[in-house]
């Protein structure tokens, strides 16, 4: 609103009597060119008198403040009267964010006070927001409480202008979501360990951490490239950086008390003692590499830790993909699944230079094809689904009815049906119900195999083949157990 004396005093007069229901000698205008309310006489011919619509009445900027910092640093405020407090400049000015609410600042920052004194009361230069605290009215919704117990109300100014003023509890709010679905400290001690966090990997961290797991360890080598930002969630400012840490940064915009470690590194067998130790405190491990040769490493660490795992992988271009689900020695694992399956393993969308390197066996280079970032998400949705069924397999929640819904082994998708796949001939969605089509997962067991080198008995499996006697052979290799 206007500095100016006689402008505020008009208008505190025409406000009086609005709320009175009494004619007054001044009445309230919305100054559209200015975005700001002025007061003129009465019988003063204006067009704009009243004329607000409804995108006009959203005409003060809206300043949200974290009560637990606020909380914090309030023997400061009591003791020093001030306190200076940074905010993010969003929208041109229409909306300022507390810095310290999360980790993704504007580019924007600008400079504020909080004061126990009245908002125009500091000395010194005037900051670009200024708060006053002082104890609310009976009628004031957002308060904020002391930790003395006593409430208090902020009034602001912002460019001489007032704000409003919103104080935000993050942690109980966000919890307050979701109760409904899951206590609301269910997954506070639950650790996932997230090895490649692409497309599909970050998407289903992003997506636990909205659920409130509470730790995340990310794994993986690779920077954020121009081109990743199609699909990834990290976006154009963040490019340059290392996918965990761009990840670690929007894991804690989502759950700001999730505890966050994060390794860029790469997935082999040089660093697979370091895997080992990870694996080890994972509740639940999330593989989300292009290559098989990082499944397979991962697939035995998993096993030999006893600790369950969810492998999500996207086939060429994304016109469809596949889900794995192993509990070590209970269900099939990677292994048994390349054995068993190894048209289907070998069906992988490459989507960067280095793995298509990777997996390159002969000279020839592969081709970089990586599909759509919407094809991708309902792979990622059931990955983040099946860990979810993990993390909360030894509580009894409202998820629990799915467990008879989610027993498979293997889940599969298609996003459409791809020329020169045995997929290409599949009905239209739209005329289907009894048979295979697009957009629809469908479970599918198999067993294991016995003669695993990872989960089966390998050797005896050899020595049945081979007509050998396994007593012979001496003491042979066997895979650690976890109790």
């Amino acid at each position: 609103m206007s500095t100016d004396p006689v402008q505020h005093q008009m208008i505190q007069e025409a406000m009086k009597a609005i709320a009175e229901r009494k004619p007054g000698r001044s009445k309230l205008v919305y100054d559209k060119a200015r975005r700001t309310i002025v007061a003129v006489a009465a019988g003063v011919d204006t067009p704009r008198a009243l004329n607000i619509t409804a995108a006009d009445a959203d005409m003060f900027a809206v300043i949200t403040l974290s009560s637990q910092w606020l909380r914090e640093q309030w023997p400061q405020v009591e003791k020093d009267g001030t306190i200076a407090v940074r905010f993010s400049s969003w929208d041109d000015g229409d909306a300022f964010t507390q810095v310290d609410l999360g980790p993704l600042p504007s580019a924007s920052v600008v400079e504020g006070i909080l004061s126990l004194k009245d908002a125009g009361d500091s000395a010194g230069p005037a900051p670009a927001i200024t708060l006053a605290v002082s104890e609310p009215s009976p009628s004031d919704l957002a308060v904020f409480i002391a930790p003395n117990g006593v409430s208090y109300r902020a009034a602001a100014l912002q460019a001489g202008r007032r704000a409003e003023v919103a104080f935000a509890d993050v942690q109980p709010e966000l919890a307050t979501r979701r109760s409904g679905i899951l206590e609301t400290t269910i997954l506070r001690d639950k650790s996932v360990l997230c090895l490649g966090v692409g497309t599909g990997g970050a998407l289903a961290a992003i997506e636990l951490a909205k659920c409130g797991v509470g730790r995340f360890v990310l794994v993986d080598r690779d920077r954020l490239s121009v081109g990743n930002v199609v699909r990834h969630p990290g976006g154009i400012s963040q490019v340059g950086r290392f996918k965990v840490h761009v990840l670690r940064d929007l894991i804690h915009d989502k759950n700001p008390d999730a505890e966050v470690r994060a390794f860029p590194v790469d997935l082999n067998y040089d660093s697979q003692e370091k895997l080992k130790e990870l694996i080890d405190e994972a509740d639940v491990v999330i593989c989300g590499t292009d290559n098989r040769p990082s499944k397979l490493l991962v697939n035995r660490l998993c096993v030999e830790a006893n600790v369950p795992a969810v492998y999500g992988g996207a086939f060429r271009r994304a016109y469809g993909g596949q889900v794995q689900r192993v509990h070590p020695r209970k269900s099939p694992c990677f292994e048994c699944f390349v054995a068993a399956m190894p048209e289907e393993a070998s069906d992988v969308e490459i989507s960067s230079a280095a793995d298509a390197a990777d997996i390159a066996y002969s000279d020839r280079p592969v081709a970089v094809e990586p599909g759509l970032s919407l094809d991708v998400l309902p792979i990622a949705n059931m990955v983040t689904k099946l860990a979810l069924m993990e993390l909360v397999a030894d509580k009894e929640t409202s998820l629990s009815i799915l467990k008879k819904d989610y027993d498979a082994p293997w889940y599969l998708w298609l996003n459409k049906p791809e020329p020169g796949t045995q997929y290409a001939s599949l009905p239209p969605l739209s005329e289907s119900s009894d048979e295979m089509t697009i957009n629809r997962w469908y479970g599918i067991y198999f067993d294991r195999d016995t003669a695993c080198p990872v989960c089966g008995d390998f050797f005896s499996a050899i020595a049945s083949n081979y007509g050998l006697d396994l007593a012979s052979l001496g003491s042979l290799p066997s895979a650690p157990e976890k109790g």
